[in-house]
């Protein structure tokens, strides 16, 4: 399963995990969450975002925090967010979401 959590101002999330929807290169699921994260990044950048990122291939895992308060990422952040939710709802054994409170 793909856990994604996410600062409540939408400043940082993390994500970890693997689908499991279906096998390696197929998966459907895997393949959104992928695409939609790399566009939120390399959008963020495009903003002017600094943000710090960690990222494990292996693992499953990436982190990415704002470090400037860009208000164009914020809101990518956001949009993302509901987007995986949306995913979450289609998918409710393979994508889990929470906010931080």
């Amino acid at each position: 399963m793909i856990n994604a959590t996410f600062e409540k101002d939408f400043s940082g999330f993390s994500l970890s995990g693997h689908a499991g929807y279906a096998d390696a290169g197929e998966d459907i699921v895997c393949a959104a969450v992928s695409s939609m994260t790399n566009f939120v990044c390399n959008a963020a950048d495009a903003f002017g975002a600094v943000a710090q990122i960690a990222q494990d291939g292996d693992e499953a895992y990436v982190s990415y925090r704002l470090q400037n308060d860009c208000e164009q990422a914020k809101k990518l952040i956001s949009v993302f967010c509901e987007e995986l939710k949306q995913l979450s709802i289609q998918y409710p054994s393979f994508v889990r979401v929470k906010t931080l409170k």
